[in-house]
This record gives structure tokens, C-alpha cells and sequence, in this order.
């Protein structure tokens, strides 16, 4: 065993039996270097090792602490009824467009647009690529292709599906214009308006927007905080609607970070088979464990084609690239359709940038050092909670992503504290716009822990906090 290894272990033990508290300053990298006659390159790389087990955090300017126990008297509870509502059409996007137009203006603290910043994306890597694909191959990226996506791209998807239990050939896989036209083009391939699509409560704004634009009803499935959506609630909804789908994000679900673990995915499979309903997967955070052990897809299980697989390279590589990809089992035909006569196909340049980032090595690289960046940006933005925010307030306890949902006291309204957090110069998304109708999440905020690093964010999480203290002592 090496020599950081073992300060790390020795550290470890003695967090676990109390010499070290939580909450407590460590010895600094030099401090720890002397005492143990260790270099402090070695010291570091032990610190470095238990920021990724999560016994300790890095404050900017202040030090290494131990971390604070996650708190069951702050967690999100779980649902207090599973009976789901009847399906409801859905009215957010007016409201979610001003939110999030706000949340993006410049100068302002962004914590509400669910991107990573781009101090996490792997900007150097791609800018060598692109130079060169487009010093060698600028006649072929200008040229547009009536394909579902190059071979190269869905090829080296294929290979990297394979190793996480999905088989699916290169001619099974279509490339799309990022996970949101995905997952618009997977509705339209299984629903016609007016059709009922049960989803995750709390859900994902982007596709209650999906939902509402294209004229479908949402039927709201309770989520627990760790283990998702409830198999018992879609099963009696199954029994008393007309459901066309299920939609839901598998792993690390936005907003409420739940992981739906393998045994509740082969189950879920297993009811959506006996009463012939397709799955929308989205699995776009799958990638983001903060543990590195991936969870199988529930297309892993998938024997008869009835699951729609999504994802894509947003929130680990290049947002703005806008690269996705649907993997839609039975529905091909349909779904080939629908991306043909939509926009005919993806940027040359998008496409090959991703494929080549990914063959290249680079991808698993830059993987393992963005999990543990993000861990330890998710363990700050918690600890900022217990520092700044009112008594009352819980928080969600995700195992990897990069989102926080938040409950806030009963009297606090999260469209109040969007609009003065605004005007403070800081952006966060109400939890009203994670439900179909807007009086559902009044007291809950998402927040985004992977916003740019360089701004203020301990600052910005205070004054949240104090506006949150102050909204919750109004009469």
C-alpha cells in the first residue's frame, strides 16, 4: 500500500472513532506533513483521497474539515401518500420561460439552469480536437447528411452501451439535437394529444414543458428521496388510467436526486410489460456516481423493446454542443420518422467532435476527475444549507449529479424568493414548476451546485439563506 493510502486510512479511523470531529479543522498539508515526516505532495494526495470517500471538505481560504454527517432531521421526506392524483394538463412554461431567462442574463449567480459550468467541461481536450477535424476535414463537417447520425458517433455509442449492459447495435441508435429532442421525439412516437404520460413528482421541468406543448396530460407518480418512483403508486395508476408512458430519469433524478436501484428497475420493467406500456429512460446523469460504480440502465433489461433509451453529452462533456441519442427498441421506425422530418440531422462538427473525445481515451479521464469535482461541490453547497438556512429547512442527499432540491419552511413561497434572490443578483428555480400545476412545491427550490466556481457562491448561498429566514418570519 502506498503512502498517502495509508495516511488516508489512518485518517479515516480516527474520524470514525471521534479524534477527529465533524465539523473540525484538520492539520494543514504542511502541519500534517511535519508531524508525520511525509512530504506534502503525499499529505495532499491523502486529503484528495478522503474528499473522495466524503469524510472530509475543502474550504476555499479556510482549511480541510471533517464532513458533517448527513442529518436525517434534514433530509427530504418521503411522500406521505402514494395514491397518484388523476392526470392533469400541464401549465408551466410560461412561467419556467421568465425563470429561466432571468436565472441566464449576465451578472447574475446562476444556480437555477441545470448545466455545469464550463470551469468542469473538458474545454482544452475539445479545442485540440476541433482544430483538428477542422484542419483536416472542414469539406465534410460543411456538408449535412440525410442520416440518423454518423457511424463513427453511433458506433463508439454502441461500444460504451454494451459495457454498461444495453445491447444495441449501430443501426438501433439515433443521434439528436441534445436529450430534449429526445425525449420530445420519443412522446411523439408513442402518444397523440390529449394521451396521459405518467412521470417522477417532483419532476423535470424541460419535459412537464414537452408535456404541455404537446397537448398531453401528466399523471404525477410520488418519489421517494432515495429510491424514486413508487411502484405501488404507478401500479394503481396503471390499473385506473389510460397511461401511454412512463417517463422518468433512472439515475440521479432532476429535481429530486433519487436512484431507482436495480432490483426496483427490473420490477418496474416487469409491470410495464404485463400491462404493455413503454418506458421513456432517461439516463443523462448516469454517468455522474459520485462512487464511480455505475448503475445498469433499466435498458439493460430490456427483452422486448419497450424501453426508449435517452441520453447525451450535456452534463458531462459540452452542453452547447447539443449532441443526444435515443436507442428506441421497438418504436425505430417511428422515431427515424419523426428525426427525419424534424430537423434532418446533428452538426457534422458536434458529432465528431463527441466521437472522437470519447474514443480517444479522454472521456474516462475526465469522468473520474469531474465525479469527484462534483462531490465535492455538492458536500459545500450542503454544508451552506445547515450554515445559512432558517431551521426547517431539508435537503436532498443525491449520490452523484449535481442538483440539490430543497424544502423550505411552510410560510416561505419559492416564486417570492426567485423574484428578491433576482434582484440580488442570484438565480434559482421555484419548485412550482415541477409539478403540472403551479400550487404544488410552493417551498421547495432546485438548486445547481455545478454553477461557475468563480463567482461568489458562498455568498450567494447566504443571502439565500437570509432571504429564506426573512420570507419564513413574515405573518
Amino acid at each position: 500500500m502506498l503512502l498517502y493510502q495509508q495516511l488516508a486510512d489512518e485518517l479515516t479511523e480516527l474520524i470514525r472513532q471521534g479524534v477527529y470531529r465533524s465539523g473540525e479543522k484538520l492539520p494543514s498539508l504542511r502541519e500534517q506533513a511535519r508531524q508525520r515526516q511525509l512530504s506534502i505532495p503525499t499529505v495532499q494526495r491523502a486529503y484528495d483521497l478522503l474528499e473522495d470517500r466524503r469524510m472530509i471538505e475543502v474550504r476555499p481560504k479556510s482549511g480541510f474539515y471533517v464532513c458533517v454527517p448527513v442529518n436525517s432531521a434534514r433530509q427530504i421526506p418521503p411522500p406521505s401518500e402514494i395514491l397518484p392524483p388523476a392526470p392533469a394538463e400541464v401549465n408551466v412554461h410560461e412561467l419556467a420561460t421568465g425563470v429561466f431567462l432571468r436565472c441566464d442574463q449576465t451578472g447574475i449567480v446562476n444556480l437555477g439552469t441545470a448545466y455545469p459550468s464550463s470551469h468542469y467541461l473538458p474545454v482544452k481536450s475539445l479545442q485540440r480536437i476541433a482544430a483538428n477535424l477542422v484542419r483536416q476535414d472542414m469539406r465534410e463537417l460543411l456538408e449535412a447528411h440525410f442520416t440518423p447520425g454518423t457511424d463513427q458517433l453511433r458506433h463508439v455509442l454502441s461500444q460504451r452501451l454494451a459495457e454498461i449492459g444495453c445491447t444495441v447495435n449501430t443501426e438501433q441508435l439515433i443521434i439528436t439535437n441534445g436529450c430534449q429532442e429526445a425525449l420530445a421525439i420519443c412522446l411523439r412516437a408513442v402518444a397523440q394529444p390529449g394521451d396521459t404520460i405518467a412521470i417522477e413528482s417532483p419532476g423535470f421541468v424541460g419535459l412537464l414543458q414537452l408535456i404541455e406543448s404537446m397537448g398531453y396530460k401528466a399523471l404525477e407518480i410520488p418519489c421517494d428521496p432515495q429510491h424514486g418512483m413508487s411502484l405501488g403508486a404507478l401500479e394503481m395508476a396503471l390499473q385506473q388510467w389510460p397511461v401511454k408512458a412512463v417517463a422518468l430519469v433512472s439515475s440521479f433524478s432532476n429535481p429530486l436526486g433519487c436512484t431507482l436501484p436495480s432490483e426496483h428497475r427490473q420490477r418496474l420493467l416487469s409491470l410495464l410489460e404485463s400491462f404493455d406500456v413503454p418506458l421513456i429512460e432517461d439516463d443523462l446523469f448516469g454517468d455522474l456516481s459520485f462512487s464511480g460504480i455505475r448503475e445498469p440502465p433499466c435498458k439493460s433489461w430490456d427483452r422486448s423493446g419497450q424501453v426508449l433509451y435517452c441520453s447525451s453529452a450535456s452534463k458531462s462533456i459540452a452542453p452547447g454542443l447539443r449532441v443526444g441519442w435515443i436507442a428506441p427498441g421497438r418504436y425505430l421506425s417511428e422515431v427515424e420518422y419523426i428525426k427525419a422530418f424534424t430537423n434532418v440531422t446533428v452538426p457534422m462538427l458536434s458529432q465528431r467532435l463527441i466521437a472522437e473525445f470519447l474514443q480517444s481515451g479522454q472521456y474516462d479521464r475526465h469522468l473520474r476527475h469531474l465525479r469527484t469535482e462534483l462531490a465535492r461541490q455538492l458536500s459545500r453547497f450542503q454544508h451552506w444549507i445547515l450554515q445559512y438556512f432558517p431551521e426547517g429547512t431539508r435537503y436532498s442527499h443525491p449520490l452523484g449529479g449535481y442538483v440539490l432540491w430543497l424544502r423550505l419552511p411552510e410560510s416561505v413561497d419559492a416564486m417570492a424568493l426567485h423574484q428578491l434572490a433576482y434582484q440580488r443578483g442570484i438565480g434559482i428555480v421555484p419548485g412550482q414548476l415541477c409539478a403540472p400545476y403551479q400550487d404544488k412545491y410552493r417551498n421547495y427550490i432546485r438548486i445547481n451546485c455545478a454553477a461557475d466556481p468563480n463567482q461568489n457562491l458562498q455568498q450567494a448561498m447566504e443571502i439565500l439563506g437570509q432571504l429564506t429566514a426573512f420570507l419564513s418570519s413574515r405573518p
